[in-house]
């Protein structure tokens, strides 16, 4: 089956499982990814914005060009709290005691890398990874930090029999690397994420919600054939501690931050 045949019949199929509504993984916080483009012209007006629609937790993604006191001044003044941040996985062969250390500051409790690039997407080079992960677990632990990995598509392309994802959880220690689980990029790849997060639910500490349309785009969650009442119901069981919504390219970021948060919170929040 191909991958858009796998999303249609994922669609499609009947739910059997033993969730009902109302299911949360708590309420959903948002990357600030998607709304670089409003953050890059108004940072403090983007962070109010995100406040008044009813956001509490963000994950950040650079602090454009604040020092990290600064930025947290600012998250402070509008309620909100950087519980998560993305690191450049540059920063863990790098100076990564200063990426932990602004962390810190910033008062995340956990810090995930988010892409990989592609001279190490070999067998080896995903190995020598889980390696880098490991040791940067271990220091970001050290530090009261959990630390973590987040998928896109090309961790689930097969490669000489072995899927990249398995092999980097495999590979890394659960104790020191999560799992932060990329709904759309796990559907996107041709799987089904309620069998990843059985396979490694110990390991699913947050997710990020986004919608796929049935012909692959990235939408508005809600608008689009993810089964969201399914697998967030799945991701509560399995205690996952976070979510937080994201969109690659929105045509309005701050639009769809706040319809996305809307359906999230109308459809299943407690």
């Amino acid at each position: 089956m191909d991958r858009r045949s796998f999303v249609a019949a994922l669609s499609a199929a009947p739910f059997l499982g033993c969730f009902s509504r109302p299911m949360t993984v708590g309420r959903p916080g948002v990357q600030l990814y998607t709304v670089r483009d409003a953050m890059s012209g108004d940072v403090s007006g983007t962070l109010a914005t995100l406040a008044e629609i009813g956001y509490l937790e963000v994950e950040m993604a650079g602090t454009y060009g604040m020092t990290p006191t600064s930025f947290r001044r600012l998250l402070d003044e509008f309620g909100l709290r950087a519980v998560s941040g993305h690191a450049d996985f540059a920063e863990v062969r790098g100076d990564w005691q200063r990426t932990l250390d602004d962390a810190v500051e910033l008062g995340h409790d956990m810090i995930v890398v988010p892409w990989l690039p592609e001279e190490v997407r070999t067998p080896d080079g995903y190995r020598a990874v889980a390696d880098d992960l490991n040791r940067a677990g271990e220091a970001a632990r050290r530090m009261g930090i959990r630390f973590g990995y987040h998928n896109h598509q090309f961790e689930f392309d097969p490669m000489d029999g072995v899927i990249p994802m398995a092999l980097l959880l495999d590979e890394t220690d659960g104790s020191l690397v999560d799992w932060q689980m990329d709904i759309y990029w796990v559907v996107d790849g041709g799987h089904e994420p309620l069998e990843w997060l059985d396979r490694y639910s110990a390991r699913v500490t947050s997710v990020h919600i986004k919608d796929r349309s049935a012909q692959g785009a990235m939408v508005d969650v809600g608008d689009g054939v993810i089964d969201f009442e399914r697998i967030l119901g799945a991701a509560a069981a399995h205690e996952v501690r976070h979510s937080f919504i994201e969109h690659d390219n929105p045509a309005d970021s701050l639009v769809t931050v706040r319809r996305s948060f809307d359906y999230l919170m109308q459809e299943f929040a407690q």
